[in-house]
């Protein structure tokens, strides 16, 4: 059933006095709350709601009847206060109209002692029985309490409607509704639902009730409508965290926005379905490198293929630095706004040295994008971009335009660029830290490796134990250079240094080092800072009794 239909049902449903009962059914997340509430509102800035009052109940954890009821008349209101939540002044007003039908004096504020008169049996029956001509919505009906059967909910609806001339609508996942929920349903459905919709709709559908036209809400929109996003849930999560990308780079070329909202979506999508048919986060977020996998050694699944059948028609997506802080940014619900923007500033001058003809972007296009015989075309094309562009293309993407080199034959020429991409950024000491990227198989190829690993040690700036450490408990980044110094000193320098230390400066390092023993899968480097630090506090432990029982305090055996 389209949206456009449902809309008009909605509308029909709303604008007649006539008791009614409505079902809203569909999958999680898909946004049958979501349309709801904007039908509703629709209607109500277009005066087209018949019925004077409304009231909106989750069943979610609502275990008796009872309860059920209360909650009805304590969460109406006017229809002209739709999207006000409820609260004492709205209570007062149904309590004085409550009141008035009973002849009693118009109800204030009271003290505990006599709130207690109103809150005993004949007061919540009376309460229900006040109800009358009400627009009353129920939504959650999957994940109702254990204490209040399906039947007795249907029932109560049946009440509503017949007895109090209501107008219901029931909003539900059918998809989750388990065990004697699902029986009841199906069994009193017939006699209960009126009129039956099955909220399904697609991801232009999702955009259009979901998303704002503003700079974002395009951006998302182009996204979510080329992944095929239908669940609004998803959406809207996606929409509150790229509000906050929008400051981070509103001083950059609109290109930085569009690149870091268009990951966004990706990763929110696989971060949250709970689809097969979405590639999953982690197997997104191990692809790094625009030429992809070049090695045969490497198998895929049939559903991973469709994984990467999707990644590819999604700009042939893979991650680096920027991708990854979007994912912490998935994965945390913060941003960390200063790395973000260097890593934005960074990308700002990506974008303005990719709209040249040589840049490494056009070379991956003409490397991806056809079956043409040319790959004179994309080896010249390769060289350029590196000759040009060099400081705008990352360790791992020279690793794969190295390896696909090599696979065409052209070694020297693959040397040739190691050489000029080393030569062009040699004064950045960070960038040839490549460890970590080693491990993940993100750099493979031999000579970059050794070459890189060349330069580090040259450029590598020579720390104390005691600044590395600092280094190491201050800043959270890969550690892989200053843990691998840390791993070349010897246990005579782990003594000095722990014997150097006061205060939690002190328990700080050592356990720092010996965390390293207790994680599984560590580097060779991360093993030998735990060995070394280990033996070098059995040797202070020797040294008196009183030391011992200090070294016993970290768990180290003496």
């Amino acid at each position: 059933m389209s949206i456009a239909i449902i809309e008009h049902q909605v509308g029909r449903f709303l604008a007649s006095e006539a008791p009614e009962v409505l079902a809203i059914k569909g999958g999680w997340g898909v946004g049958k709350t979501y349309a709801w509430n904007a039908y509703l509102h629709a209607a109500r800035n277009q005066r087209r709601i018949a019925l004077t009052d409304y009231s909106y109940v989750s069943l979610f954890g609502i275990n008796s009847l009872q309860e059920l009821k209360n909650s009805i008349f304590e969460n109406m209101v006017s229809n002209h206060h739709i999207g006000r939540r409820p609260g004492v002044e709205t209570f007062r007003t149904n309590m004085n109209r409550l009141l008035r039908t009973t002849g009693k004096k118009k109800f204030a504020f009271f003290s505990v002692e006599k709130a207690a008169e109103f809150i005993d049996a004949p007061f919540e029956a009376l309460a229900f029985l006040s109800l009358e001509k009400t627009l009353v919505c129920l939504d959650d009906f999957e994940r109702k309490g254990k204490g209040i059967e399906a039947q007795d909910i249907l029932g109560l609806i049946t009440i509503l409607k017949e007895q109090k001339k209501c107008k219901v609508v029931l909003i539900l996942n059918d998809e989750s509704l388990g065990g004697d929920s699902h029986i009841e349903y199906n069994r009193l459905r017939e006699k209960v639902i009126d009129t039956e919709l099955r909220f399904a709709p697609d991801a232009r559908d999702c955009v259009a009730i979901s998303l704002r036209q503003n700079a974002l809400g395009k951006i998302l929109g182009e996204a979510v409508v080329q992944l095929g996003i239908n669940n609004i849930r998803i959406i809207k999560k996606t929409e509150a965290l790229g509000g906050l990308l929008v400051p981070v780079f509103k001083d950059y070329d609109p290109q930085v926005l569009h690149h870091a909202v268009r990951i966004l979506t990706l990763l929110c999508w696989c971060y949250y379905s709970r689809s097969a048919q979405v590639p999953e986060y982690d197997f997104v977020m191990n692809r790094s490198g625009s030429f992809g996998i070049l090695d045969d050694d490497e198998s895929l699944s049939t559903q991973q293929q469709e994984w990467m059948a999707i990644l590819r028609s999604y700009d042939n997506f893979s991650v680096d630095d920027f991708g990854r802080q979007i994912g912490r940014l998935v994965e945390n619900g913060y941003l960390d706004e200063e790395r973000m923007g260097e890593l934005g500033k960074a990308y700002d001058e990506q974008v303005r040295a990719a709209r040249s003809e040589r840049s490494f972007q056009e070379a991956w296009r003409k490397f991806h994008h056809s079956f043409d015989d040319n790959a004179t075309e994309v080896i010249n094309c390769l060289s350029e971009s590196f000759r040009d562009n060099a400081r705008h293309i990352s360790p791992v993407n020279l690793d794969g335009s190295v390896r696909l080199l090599r696979y065409l034959g052209k070694d020297k020429l693959a040397t040739r660029i190691v050489d000029l991409y080393i030569e062009k950024r040699r004064t950045e000491s960070g960038l040839f830290s490549i460890e970590a990227a080693v491990e993940a198989k993100e750099i493979r190829d031999g000579e970059v490796i050794e070459k890189f690993r060349k330069v580090q040690d040259v450029l590598r700036e020579k720390l104390t134990l005691r600044q590395i450490f600092e280094r190491l408990l201050r800043e959270e980044k890969d550690h892989a250079d200053e843990e691998g110094q840390l791993a070349q000193a010897s246990v005579t320098d782990f003594v000095l240094l722990f014997k150097s230390l006061k205060g939690t400066e002190l328990s700080r390092c050592i356990d720092l080092c010996l965390r390293y023993g207790r994680l599984g899968g560590i580097s060779d480097q991360q093993r030998l800072i735990y060995e070394k630090a280990t033996v070098a506090l059995q040797q202070i432990a020797k040294e008196s009794r009183l030391n011992a029982s200090r070294v016993r305090r970290f768990g180290v055996s003496i």
